[in-house]
């Protein structure tokens, strides 16, 4: 009897746990994304990145009656505004630069001799010990500074996420110009002195060259003009970014830029980098006064 009951309770939970799974499987085939529908979302995720547009500068002086505008990617310079991120990169880039090689002599590292000044007692006077006593002049410094490491650390995606929101910000304060290469022909400071007055580039202005190293004769011409400074994209910092009024980029530090901090949601080629059929409301320009 007792075993026949077993049976019969075993066989109804059995049942009882088979339903429950069938009502459950469904639920969760349901909530689980297909291959497809996944691909779907990322395609229409990709679809709707669309590039950003800024007017070409001409350096040569050369016009054309038809202006031609760069094609930038948006994961690079239409960032969302981050002034904590840009706070966090320039403290520790400033912290970085601090030499720390301020020092000072304790009691123990100061000359002389370890002599008692006077009796502890019977002078009627305050109590002394050695010449080298912190209260006394040419003794030690107590709690002074020694040789010390300011620099601290950051991690790499908050510092590329940081180089991200300063492009931004000067695309979007119109500070963000693009010229084809970042050259001069002559060597001569008066010429390139002259031609950067004309564009009203001559103070507060960062060139930015995606190549190994700076022209010779850019840097050459360059080198004695207070407030103009050339580097490269390996040696450009966020600080250098924020601190600089103008920045001007070529077409070979846009590329290295948007491979080093772009997200691959949008492949710029070269020929599609530089065009002219875009409508002028969707053109950023850089400022052009000082």
């Amino acid at each position: 009897m007792f075993s026949a009951l077993r049976k019969s309770v075993a066989g109804s939970s059995q049942a009882i746990c088979r339903r429950r799974m069938a009502t459950i499987a469904p639920t969760l085939d349901q909530s689980k994304p297909t291959t497809s529908q996944s691909k779907i979302a990322i395609r229409k995720a990709v679809d709707s990145v669309k590039p950003v547009y800024v007017t070409m500068s001409s350096f040569t002086g050369k016009s054309n009656s038809a202006k031609k505008a760069v094609a930038l990617d948006p994961t690079v310079f239409d960032h969302p505004i981050r002034r904590d991120i840009l706070h966090l990169c320039v403290v520790h880039h400033l912290d970085s630069l601090r030499q720390g090689t301020a020092s000072t002599k304790t009691r123990a590292e100061v000359a002389g001799s370890r002599r008692k000044i006077r009796p502890q007692k019977g002078t009627g006077r305050a109590r002394l010990g050695d010449r080298q006593s912190p209260m006394l002049r040419g003794g030690g410094v107590a709690f002074g500074p020694k040789p010390r490491d300011f620099s601290t650390k950051l991690n790499r995606k908050v510092i590329q996420m940081g180089m991200r929101v300063a492009l931004t910000m000067k695309l979007r304060e119109q500070r963000l110009g693009v010229l084809q290469r970042i050259n001069w022909w002559s060597h001569k400071t008066a010429t390139l002195n002259s031609r950067l007055s004309g564009l009203g580039w001559r103070t507060g202005t960062l060139f930015v060259t995606g190549e190994s190293e700076v022209p010779a004769r850019m840097r050459l011409a360059s080198k004695n003009l207070r407030g103009i400074e050339c580097r490269t994209v390996a040696d450009l910092v966020v600080y250098d970014i924020v601190k600089w009024r103008r920045v001007i980029l070529d077409l070979a530090a846009v590329d290295a830029l948007e491979r080093a901090l772009g997200k691959g949601l949008l492949g710029i080629s070269d020929s599609e980098r530089v065009v002219s059929d875009v409508t002028h409301s969707c053109v950023e320009e850089v400022e052009p006064s000082a």
